[in-house]
């Protein structure tokens, strides 16, 4: 029982922090990250058969860890951030929580998935962007934080023209 009421506990943060990501509130998204932040999207590969992980291990989308990671949120609210001017409109769709790992009140590991929907300004094309999120948080002040997520997508080539946006 207790496994189950954290697996849900876990899904209504994952579902806040993508109501935040498409509200656009980024200073409130960011204050639910974790001080020894990894945040990564490795590079995904094609590979004979069915060899594993194909994914890069050494080689990222991006590799952020919290101070890069608080620049890019003060960076979009400059105009220096063109590729978001004017900000993109996204829906986050998260599926599949799985907590993996959790010890009460002090560290958890999460799976999800993530369906991303994004439109640009009066562009006719839009972007869907797919993948598995493993998530770890680490327990902080009387609520979890996110200290580790690891983003692997679904396409080898992403089709989307910046990656401008957090997933």
């Amino acid at each position: 029982m207790e496994k189950m009421l954290a697996n849900y506990e876990f899904e209504q943060w994952l579902y806040k922090e993508a109501q935040l990501l498409d509200d656009i509130d980024f200073d409130a998204w960011f204050n639910l990250m974790h001080k020894s932040l990894s945040y990564q999207m490795p590079v995904r590969v094609n590979k004979e058969g069915t060899e594993r992980p194909d994914y890069a291990e050494d080689m990222f989308c991006f590799d952020d860890d919290i101070d890069l990671l608080k620049l890019r949120v003060d960076r979009l609210k400059t105009d220096y951030a063109w590729a978001e001017i004017p900000p993109s409109r996204t829906r986050r769709f998260v599926s599949n929580v799985k907590l993996e790992t959790y010890v009460q009140e002090q560290k958890a590991s999460v799976n999800s998935y993530l369906l991303l929907y994004r439109s640009r300004s009066t562009d006719i094309h839009h972007d869907i962007i797919s993948g598995e999120r493993r998530d770890e948080f680490i327990y902080e002040n009387g609520g979890w934080k996110l200290s580790k997520r690891v983003f692997i997508v679904d396409q080898t080539t992403i089709n989307t023209r910046n990656l401008a946006i957090f997933v």
